[in-house]
């Protein structure tokens, strides 16, 4: 009988994990409908590069150098509120969001902060973007830190291997270090990998066409900008303690608040009784360094600027793509072009996010607006944005960060911060939020376009021989 209840088991256990296989590659067939797709020549006939972190300005200076000559000029990719990676790149590769901002978060189901700083550094652990190149350890990407710009000349030459190795019509490739790179080297260290990205790019064109007879289609994207500045760390339990509030990695307490610090970043999520997150919030919007709080106040979002502004904002009723916005003291967002308020206006998303696109907070509505309600599964009730220049990390990272250097981060709503690029090769791109990205990069349209490519590739070119098949190996 013992033996009988183990086999059923064992074929339970053995159908759950199948099913949750098939649930997984569902999902991913639904993130990228072009997964399958084989190309007919035995090369990918598109690159997607993934860059993480790449500052739209400074991008667009290196265009006006002539560099990257081969690509239409970049368009701004809005990284979503806050301006981190976890949550951008699972509204650009299409994936469910993730549980929390950051994988070092605050778990509300078991009330402590969960994950470790070790973990979130390992691209396994931020898994949202459906990449076809290899991931990498926790122990990659502390040794990056330490060496950032050879362990992303490393990583480029490992994404060209494996790219002229695949078969696969798209290939989608993430260089996770170049996060690293602008954390710890800013600027001058920015700029060194990007011009070696342009020459990776050119190398590996030059094979394609050598190889197959065509070009090779490439669409570069990346997840957020970088302030590109210097840091000084924001002291937030100092703050609290002011306020007699204490952090602690649980809330048992109304006098305790609960918040976590992955690397050093201009972002910080609170967590506090809901009795008390309006005041814990009116507390640390008088910290130095801190610019914006914004609360969730269900049916609203609250915003307080260190200025003793404030103001709300919500979905405008019966109208899809709107929002209303009221300032209740001064205008922390600079949306009101002066008028005295209280004012209430309504704002059409679309035209909105075209005038703030250079603004001091792209697209801020609808991106404070999504912190709460869909960027990711969990969120907190209290959210910091923090000001050029101003940080806050985890004590032994910022130790690191004192020895080895820091040069720039990102997190805030700010426009550094926010800012991303997304430039093509092949056709003229727009600017786009992190969810736009997607709908460009793998949108059924893109799929069509990319096919009528090859179709006239191999109308020009004649059958496909045996000869041009896999290759790179």
């Amino acid at each position: 009988m013992p033996q009988i209840e183990l086999a059923r088991t064992s074929r339970v256990v053995i159908i759950a994990m199948l099913a949750l296989a098939l649930s997984l590659v569902a999902a991913a067939c639904q993130a990228r409908p072009d997964k399958a797709a084989l190309s007919p020549d035995g090369l990918p006939q598109r690159l997607i590069l993934a860059v993480d972190g790449i500052p739209y300005d400074l991008f667009v200076e290196l265009q006006a150098q002539q560099h990257f000559a081969g690509f239409r000029p970049a368009a701004r990719m809005v990284a979503p509120f806050p301006s981190l990676s976890d949550v951008s790149f699972a509204a650009i590769g299409g994936s469910p969001p993730p549980e929390g901002y950051q994988v070092l978060r605050f778990d509300q189901k078991t009330n402590r902060v969960v994950g470790n700083t070790l973990g979130s550094l390992s691209s396994r652990a931020h898994a949202n973007l459906p990449a076809d190149s290899s991931p990498h350890s926790s122990w990659h990407r502390m040794i990056g830190y330490l060496t950032a710009y050879h362990m992303a000349l490393h990583d480029l030459r490992k994404i060209r291997k494996q790219v002229l190795a695949s078969r696969q019509s798209t290939f989608v490739a993430y260089l996770e270090q170049s996060d690293a790179v602008l954390h710890v080297e800013g600027r001058a260290g920015a700029t060194k990998l990007l011009l070696q990205i342009d020459l990776f790019l050119g190398d590996l064109q030059a094979q394609v066409r050598a190889r197959t007879g065509r070009e090779l289609l490439v669409d570069i994207v990346s997840d957020h900008g970088s302030t590109l500045l210097t840091g000084r760390n924001v002291d937030l339990e100092k703050q609290l303690r002011s306020c007699g509030y204490r952090r602690r990695s649980r809330i048992d307490s109304a006098d305790q608040v609960a918040y976590s610090l992955a690397g050093i970043i201009g972002f910080v999520a609170v967590n506090a009784r809901p009795e008390r997150v309006e005041d814990v919030a009116r507390c640390l919007a008088a910290t130095d360094g801190v610019e914006l709080v914004a609360v969730d106040r269900a049916e609203r979002v609250a915003i307080l600027s260190a200025d003793g502004g404030r103001a709300e904002l919500w979905p405008t009723p019966g109208a899809n793509t709107a929002f209303s916005y009221r300032n209740l003291r001064g205008d922390p967002l600079g949306l009101l072009a002066g008028e005295v308020g209280p004012v209430t206006r309504s704002f059409d998303e679309d035209l909105l996010f075209r005038r703030t696109l250079d603004a001091p907070y792209p697209d801020p509505l609808r991106r404070l607006w999504r912190a709460f309600h869909g960027a990711v599964r969990e969120p907190s009730p209290i959210l910091l944005s923090l000001r050029d220049g101003r940080d806050a990390g985890y004590r032994t990272v910022r130790s690191f960060a004192a020895l080895r250097g820091r040069a720039g981060t990102h997190g805030s709503l700010t426009r550094r911060a926010s800012l991303g690029i997304f430039t093509s090769n092949w056709r003229a791109v727009d600017d786009v939020d992190s969810w736009g990205a997607h709908d460009a990069l793998f949108g059924p349209g893109v799929a069509a376009a990319v096919q009528s490519r090859a179709d006239g590739w191999l109308s020009n070119s004649g059958p496909v021989s045996a000869a041009q098949g896999p290759v790179g190996r």
